[in-house]
């Protein structure tokens, strides 16, 4: 099939919203001050203010990138465009509280790739403005501390899931027994008790807890990649959690992941 024989893809964005308990003026610092954006966002933040700026943000030499800063109104606006997409925040007061609207535009149909990006896009924003509403909620002003076990695998992402989500890998017991929204009390194959909330689970991608007997944070597991580059990760975003836990906790889960995925 030549290039002009081939169909039209279609063009579209991804969309998100939240509702923050937190003021527009916090609202803005968190997405536009380096030393707020690491509180939720990425491990490495540099902004340049205003339009023609620079927004660098990074994960780690291979997850990390920087875009122009297209829209820049304080308390209200701020945009960036990339190499293959734009990234829209817009924040507006709502009762007390501030709507927090998130678009990124860019994405098209068509192949397998594109299809993947955009489902792991949409998962990764659903985590990302969690954590901002819980940064601001629940722990304002601390400073995030991050451990992140992950894991390459030689599975599909079908099996990688059935194996991570079956009972005795991660916990004693099912996990897809809880529907978001619902307080659990799970034991880890680590010798752990942990209670909290299911904050989301969705197939194939994984799930998010908040537990509180690691001082009220975020665990998130994901299963990231296309077919052939799948990688497994537990994201734990603590605040003001012992330093010792905290390495513990990288240990055990990065050895607990080696032996489910073997």
């Amino acid at each position: 099939m030549t290039e002009a024989e081939k169909p039209e893809k279609t063009k579209y964005s991804l969309e998100k919203t939240i509702e923050v308990a937190a003021t527009p003026e916090q609202v803005w610092s968190a997405l536009t001050d380096p030393k707020e954006l690491v509180k939720w966002f990425p491990l490495e933040a540099r902004v340049t203010p205003g339009v023609g700026g620079k927004f660098f943000i990074s994960w780690g030499p291979d997850m990390e990138g920087e875009a122009e800063i297209i829209a820049w109104e304080p308390g209200k606006r701020i945009a960036w465009k990339e190499s293959m997409a734009t990234v829209e925040f817009t924040i507006e007061p709502r009762g007390g509280k501030t709507l927090v609207r998130m678009v990124q535009s860019g994405f098209f149909s068509g192949e397998a790739w594109e299809n993947e990006w955009f489902e792991s896009t949409d998962y990764g924003w659903g985590f990302i403005l969690l954590s901002l509403q819980w940064s601001l909620e629940r722990h304002p002003g601390v400073d995030r501390q991050v451990r992140w076990p992950r894991q390459k695998v030689d599975l599909t992402r079908e099996e990688t899931y059935a194996r991570l989500l079956r009972s005795g890998s991660l916990f004693a017991s099912d996990i897809t027994a809880f529907k978001p929204g619902d307080s659990f009390a799970l034991q880890t194959t680590t010798g752990e008790n942990w209670t909290g909330k299911l904050e989301f689970i969705k197939p194939l991608r994984g799930f998010c807890l908040s537990i509180r007997e690691l001082g009220d944070a975020l665990v998130w597991v994901t299963i990231e990649g296309s077919p052939g580059t799948i990688e497994a990760q537990i994201w734990l975003a603590a605040f003001g959690l012992d330093e010792d836990k905290l390495n513990n906790f990288h240990q055990q889960w990065s050895e607990r992941l080696s032996q489910i995925l073997a």
